[in-house]
């Protein structure tokens, strides 16, 4: 059996599955290999793309004030990055994103993928799925994050994205759930012994 390009296999999860329509996201999108630890964009600078990312894993981060790196997310393999609209304000990104391993990234402009949401009905419906997906994630992510305790957050983060923790730093997930290196250390060793 012939193994697929990352972008067919992106793709096709999300539906758009007809070559018509792959070859018109092909020929809009750029795909980049991306180092570990490589900066894809940053807060508070403007931004015009929409991005997938085909391979690898990434976060999204801000910085504290007190110039502390805190991850507020983390995308998988064949995944959309939180789409233009509810990343930016006033065209300006309210958020940063970083390679945590090597990835490969489809980067398309934002105008180019609204062309194709107005002119073809499979990029339509993946963007109503888009946004129902990103509206219910949010919306889960903030229920975990008010209610749950540290350990909580970390069962739900496996739950989430199994075998994120021997793919990245263990203080980009102890940042996530909102504890220090040691205790995300602890509490790791704590649910090892239940």
């Amino acid at each position: 059996m012939e193994k697929k390009e990352p972008i067919h296999t992106t793709l096709d999860k999300f539906q758009i599955v007809s070559p018509f329509s792959k070859e018109l996201f092909i020929q809009r999108a750029q795909i980049t290999e991306l180092p570990k630890n490589k900066i894809i964009f940053i807060e508070g600078k403007k931004n015009q793309s929409e991005y997938l990312l085909l391979s690898g894993v990434a976060h999204r981060y801000n910085i504290s004030d007190k110039g502390d790196i805190v991850t507020t997310g983390f995308y998988m393999s064949d995944s959309v990055i939180t789409p233009h609209f509810a990343r930016t304000h006033k065209g300006k990104n309210i958020f940063s994103l970083q390679t945590l391993t090597e990835a490969v990234i489809a980067e398309i402009p934002v105008k180019e993928l609204d062309y194709l949401r107005y002119t073809n009905e499979e990029f339509q419906a993946f963007g109503q799925r888009i946004i129902e997906t990103e509206l219910a994630n949010n919306f889960f992510n903030e229920v975990v994050f008010r209610s749950y305790n540290a350990k909580e957050r970390l069962l739900a983060l496996r739950k989430q994205f199994p075998n994120l923790e021997n793919l990245v730093p263990h203080t980009i997930i102890a940042s996530y759930i909102g504890i220090t290196k040691v205790s995300f250390s602890r509490l790791r060793n704590e649910l090892t012994r239940e």
